[in-house]
């Protein structure tokens, strides 16, 4: 660990609050760079910030819960492809179940996605776990 000690910082240092983050996002959630200056980002800007980080999680996540059942949606496809109707029907009756699943994580990760987007606070993004079912 690094102890911090504002009187050894440089006078021109700039203080940063993690807001009790943690992890701690990287330091371009807490600055930008303008006119070659490099200046402390607004709460706002921060939240913004970090709630573009939590959707692009979410994406990450969601893509990797539907990973489990992808085959089940490309053996539908390849029988539509080859207008093979029956076998398209036996197959949504066969899997049926996760098919189901699959319509629950899109709705789910819509109302995730809504939610992260409506957080007005940092509170509100450090508290948000991404967590399906």
């Amino acid at each position: 660990k690094v102890a911090f000690q504002k009187e050894l910082a440089p006078q021109n240092a700039i203080e940063i609050d993690t807001f009790g983050l943690n992890p701690i996002p990287p330091i371009e959630a807490f600055i930008k760079i303008e006119n070659g200056q490099i200046i402390k980002k607004s709460e706002e800007e921060v939240l913004q910030w970090l709630k573009n980080s939590k959707l692009t999680e979410l994406k990450s996540y969601v893509e990797s819960l539907f990973q489990q059942t992808d085959y089940i949606v490309v053996k539908i496809a390849e029988a539509e492809a080859l207008g093979d109707t029956e076998a398209v029907e036996q197959l949504k009756q066969k899997y049926a179940t996760q098919l189901q699943q699959r319509q629950a994580i899109r709705e789910w990760n819509e109302q995730m996605k809504q939610t992260i987007r409506n957080a007005k606070t940092l509170e509100e993004i450090r508290n948000l776990e991404l967590r399906y079912g």
